[in-house]
């Protein structure tokens, strides 16, 4: 995703952005409200690409709990969207909250 692009026509208006029911209900369990996902939108650091989405690092302002947004985005189309939001865990994420964890693999002995 053109992150840099989506940001632009959202700022100049081209586009409109909708946080969807998902995103918004989990932004509530956080504390978080629709201008801290906007702010997350526009000053986020894009941490994964999915192609048409992409996952995005910040910061609350008010006490520096990381979150991430997952904001998806087709070319041509009139909206984005934020997908969703949450607070990561630290046993899924390193303590820069960048990088997931290897999932380490079971090697229990056979008998």
């Amino acid at each position: 995703m053109n992150l840099e692009k989506v940001r632009r026509l959202l700022k100049n208006k081209q586009i409109n952005l909708e946080i969807t029911i998902h995103a918004a209900v989990e932004a509530l369990k956080d504390g978080l409200g629709a201008e801290d996902l906007e702010i997350a939108l526009f000053h986020g650091e894009k941490i994964e690409d999915y192609g048409n989405r992409a996952l995005l690092l910040t910061f609350t302002p008010q006490d520096t709990i990381p979150f991430h947004i997952v904001v998806e985005y087709f070319e041509g189309d009139p909206i984005a969207f934020i997908v969703t939001t949450y607070v990561p865990n630290s046993q899924e994420w390193e303590s820069n909250w960048k990088t997931r964890k290897r999932k380490k693999k079971n090697r229990a002995k056979k008998r």
